[in-house]
């Protein structure tokens, strides 16, 4: 524990400190360590989710200060070697404090002690108070590296003959300790006492900002402008730093001879807190010219050491709309109502907050005596400024110990360096006489002053003038162009009107690249309308710039001479579907049937549009002799030399399975065909509609037909379709992909999550495996496929239960699918593929082609976690691994030193086909509608032992799920083949039910 002293004592005092920290082992003083926490009492390596969110929100941004801080004169005089035993005891009774965070090499957030000093202890000197403070909010400004940085630390500083604590608590620590519990355990094994094991808090939900508007706007800093520089020459300079980050503290006493009738007619904390609290606010209201604020109240009586908006506040609040004309005593019964309410342990109204209010806090000032009462330390209370994110005010109510009003304002980032003190002697004077302080009100900003100040959140801005409402305003634009919802308000639910994964992926790219706003996936999921995503965009620098590839190209309807290489993505694809012989498993053999008769020459040159317009659709593939494969775009002038398009009437005798089987010739065909039939059941045409992989994928399926539904309506009028603007072509983006190389770092998180990941998958143990069968390419992939239809209330349940954990369906079905297999192999680790978009520039949002990249993630499920935890982690390990999804897996499996196309990380593919554009409508020429419906493929091929394909189907209105399940026949029995899916359906069941959140995995396997 002494190691590292003598850089922070001179030799003399080290010598003299160390010798008498070694003499207490013969001293009379009674042993320290009884402090220690029985072993049942500790679980000392469980992240909760939490510490998962607070870790990921504070490495998405190093900056942000997530380290609460308090400092305490102690009183009489300490023994300083006594106290650091002290620590050193309660920090090994409570190891949460000594913890270190990691990211391991499975991919998950682990926690463990230090296996050396643990660095939760410096002794430092100080010449004076101020030095002191200085030097603790430095500690608390400083980065948190979490593999090397204890979450908590002590700093005792010796300041002369006075010595100071002084406190440093991450949020990581919310929920298992508070400040509260550091003073009291301190003060106990400080006396040689077993220390009380904390009870688990309730904390607030992570928010980084402060929602509302500004309550008073001209005391706000101006946009871009730094704080006037003003010396006090009456008072000695202070030592504190200036930075635009710091929240500042004020404080004031309200002495009863200067007639504050309104605050000395009490003696009751709980009364002082309702009365001074609604008075604050309807000064506020004054102040800022505003009809009404809305106060948020501390719900408990029982003061606390930190500040009610801070870290390791109490999530238990009330919200009281407070209006500037009505009757102060009104609004203070119905405060009291509230506190009394939750006194007698009645359930209270913990209201929402308002995003259209301007907002203040109130708390009550808290005796640091009355919390940890001890007659060996005594705990005076240094109030401190902070670099914690603060709104623009924050009051705290108190009584000294003579019985004396304390008021402490606590004023935000935004707000001027010196407004506090004006504000909080404005109000002392608005308690004495209301109506005698003249203040003008009402006053409305110029457009030119109101744009210099923002109500954006502190964090977002970089020297910009866009503030929250700008920013709402085009994160709304976006989502009503995405969603084609032209009457979208800022409240409505992003997913509630269509919105899924894909389309997140495209607003936050047009964000991003077109506004300079950027969002982050777990902040739109977290917040899915604009009014509330707007609080969590940031501002980036330079963004926006890009006009956009309007490619000569294309518009002349010309391709290049020069064939160029596959993107990394396709090149995954190539290695499998070169291995497997150049069959067919990579068809995508979609179907359409027409309830409705279609024009098959309207369609044909419907079709013949989107071809003209992407290149993908009209590119050749082929093998060098030397060993590279290219691709190469068809001119549009000789498209007519393709046969790609057959009507019903060249069709006759033509089969939809075989035509689904069909092998391309890449180099020779085109990979496209669209074959028209008639059903021989119900007369109606059936569309084979047949694609080879490398030229699309999801994403385009659905960018397709929603331009195919346009090319038909001008086609059946007679007229070629206009287009907006023009899509960049895909073979650019190969070309650039290849030329900027694998991104090292990227690989990396792969690699370093996957290298040591299970490679087979058990479900099955107590059954004899199926006999083996030739080594045949047709035997090794041979298989067929399963339809799981989801009951109407199963796939409400399902979609209930993904906004109740801000996550998306997709979230939801894999959890329930991977909690299945589980189920059935007594699973520990699974490993799970899945595609992701590949679409990292809004360039190539409206491009048709494969961008699409298979990823792998770890599943596991060692802690029995429940269905909104499981949940949860699906949500953040897919989301926080999205910026990494441009390496595809044959290039993670090939750095792992597996055989790609041959050895697999996963044996189980999980992928939904959201919002599935292929039930729709195309436009008739009399007003009508062509109505087609997707036929399901008849598959008898699995590149993998498991693949589940989830549709989510919008049909005349009504949401639907299906779940197809294809798999390989040598893999699998049919009696195991019901099993699975069995435990699936039954795994859907149970997640659709009302209480499922709350329950363990574990459970659900059992019912």
């Amino acid at each position: 524990m002494t190691g590292g002293f003598d850089r922070l004592l001179t030799a003399t005092e080290f010598e003299r400190f160390d010798a008498e920290l070694k003499s207490l082992d013969g001293s009379t003083q009674p042993a320290v360590p009884a402090g220690r926490l029985p072993e049942k009492g500790r679980e000392p390596h469980t992240v909760t989710q939490h510490q998962e969110r607070i870790w990921l929100a504070q490495q998405q941004d190093p900056d942000k200060v997530l380290r609460h801080a308090q400092t305490y004169r102690l009183g009489g005089t300490p023994d300083i070697a006594r106290l650091a035993r002290a620590v050193d005891a309660m920090v090994e009774a409570l190891p949460e404090l000594a913890m270190r965070y990691r990211f391991s090499d499975e991919g998950e957030l682990v926690k463990s002690l230090s296996h050396g000093q643990d660095g939760t202890l410096e002794i430092i000197k100080a010449e004076n108070q101020q030095e002191a403070v200085s030097l603790v909010l430095a500690a608390q400004k400083a980065h948190w590296d979490s593999e090397a940085d204890p979450p908590f630390k002590v700093l005792l500083i010796l300041c002369g003959q006075a010595v100071i604590l002084g406190l440093l608590m991450h949020r990581i620590l919310e929920e298992v300790c508070s400040p509260e519990d550091v003073l009291r355990s301190l003060a106990a094994t400080y006396d040689s006492k077993v220390i009380a094991a904390p009870a688990p808090h309730q904390v607030k939900h992570f928010e980084p900002d402060f929602p509302g508007l500004a309550p008073v706007t001209w005391l706000r800093r101006g946009e871009g402008l730094a704080d006037t520089a003003v010396i006090d020459f009456n008072g000695t300079p202070g030592l504190l730093p200036t930075g635009d980050r710091l929240a500042r503290r004020f404080g004031t006493m309200l002495e009863p001879v200067f007639n504050h009738d309104q605050v000395y007619s009490t003696s009751d904390h709980t009364t002082l807190l309702a009365r001074v609290g609604v008075r604050f606010a309807q000064f506020l209201c004054t102040l800022g010219g505003h009809e009404r604020i809305e106060a948020i109240f501390p719900a408990r009586q029982t003061g606390s050491l930190t500040d009610h908006c801070g870290g390791f506040a109490r999530s238990d609040s009330f919200a009281v709309s407070v209006e500037r004309d009505t009757s102060p005593e009104d609004i203070e019964r119905q405060v009291l109502s509230h506190l009394n309410a939750v006194s007698r342990s009645e359930k209270h109204d913990n209201n929402a907050l308002a995003a259209d209010l301007p907002k203040v806090w109130i708390q009550r000032l808290a005796d640091p005596k009355t919390i940890v009462p001890t007659d060996t330390l005594a705990f005076d209370r240094i109030p401190l400024p902070t670099y914690e994110a603060r709104p623009d005010f924050e009051l705290a109510v108190g009584f000294d110990t003579e019985g004396r009003a304390i008021l402490e304002l606590v004023t935000g980032q935004r707000i001027r360096r010196h407004a506090g003190s004006l504000v909080l002697d404005l109000f002392s004077e608005y308690l004495r006489n209301p109506e005698g302080l003249s203040i003008a009100t009402g006053k409305q900003l110029l457009p030119s002053e109101s744009a210099c100040v923002s109500d954006a959140p502190f964090h977002t801005r970089q020297g910009t003038s866009l503030d929250v409402t700008a920013i709402q305003a085009a994160i709304l634009q976006e989502f009503r162009d995405a969603l084609a919802v032209a009457d979208l308000t800022p409240d409505d639910d992003f997913f509630d009107f269509g919105g899924h994964s894909l389309v997140a992926t495209r607003i936050i790219g047009r964000l991003l690249h077109d506004h300079g706003i950027e969002v982050r996936f777990n902040d739109l999921f977290g917040n899915p309308t604009a009014a509330g995503l707007a609080r969590h965009a940031t501002l980036v620098d330079g963004a926006g710039e890009s006009v956009g590839n309007h490619n000569v190209e294309i518009r002349n309807g010309k391709a290049s001479d020069a064939a160029t290489p596959l993107a990394l993505a396709q090149m995954s694809l190539w290695k499998i579907y070169s291995a497997l012989g150049y069959r067919e498993i990579f068809n995508l053999p979609f179907a359409l049937d027409f309830l409705d008769p279609v024009d098959e020459t309207v369609f044909e040159a419907a079709f013949g549009d989107l071809m003209k317009r992407h290149a993908a659709l009209r590119t050749l593939y082929f093998e060098t002799e030397e060993g590279d494969v290219l691709q190469k775009v068809v001119p549009v002038e000789e498209l007519a030399i393709y046969k790609w398009f057959w009507t019903s009437t060249e069709s006759a005798g033509a089969d939809r399975n075989a035509e689904a089987i069909y092998c391309f010739d890449l180099a020779k065909e085109l990979p496209v065909r669209l074959r028209f039939l008639t059903d021989p059941e119900t007369g109606r045409q059936v569309l084979s509609f047949l694609f080879h992989h490398l030229a699309l994928d999801e994403w385009s399926v659905n960018l397709m037909m929603d331009e195919l539904v346009e090319a038909y309506r001008a086609r059946s009028l007679g007229v070629a379709p206009e287009w907006p603007d023009e899509p960049a072509p895909f073979h650019e983006f190969a070309r650039k992909q290849v030329q900027s190389g694998v991104n090292a770092g990227h690989l990396a998180f792969w690699t370093d999550m996957l290298g040591d990941a299970p490679r087979e998958l058990v479900l099955f143990t107590n059954e004899p495996k199926l006999p083996d069968e030739p080594a045949t390419d047709d035997c090794s992939v041979a298989g067929g496929w399963v339809e799981m239809r989801l009951e109407s209330d199963v796939s409400e349940g399902l979609y209930a239960i993904a906004k109740e954990n801000s996550a998306s369906l997709f979230n939801v079905v894999y959890g329930a699918i991977s909690a299945a297999l589980q189920a059935l192999g007594g699973l520990s680790d699974l490993v799970i593929g899945t595609s992701a978009a590949g679409r990292t520039d809004p360039d190539y949002f409206d491009t048709i082609g494969y961008f699409t990249t298979v990823v792998a993630h770890r599943v596991r499920f060692g802690d029995d976690p429940t269905v909104g935890t499981l949940i949860g982690n699906i949500k953040d390990m897919i989301n926080g691994s999205m910026p990494f999804t441009d390496i595809p897996i044959d290039l993670v499996e090939d750095a792992l030193g597996m055989t790609p196309g041959t050895d697999h990380l996963f044996d189980v593919f999980i992928q939904i086909h959201a919002q599935n554009k292929l039930n729709g409508n195309l436009p008739a020429p009399d007003g009508g509608t062509i109505a087609f419906r997707q036929v399901d493929p008849d598959k008898h091929e699995s590149h993998l032992g498991l693949q589940f394909e989830v549709m989510e189907e919008v049909i005349d209105g009504n949401r639907a799920i299906r779940v197809l399940m294809s798999y390989q026949a040598r893999r699998y029995s049919p009696a195991q083949l019901e099993a699975i899916r069995a435990s699936v359906m039954s795994m859907f069941t149970q997640f659709s039910r009302g209480d499922a959140s709350n329950m363990n995995i574990s459970q659900l396997a059992r019912t």
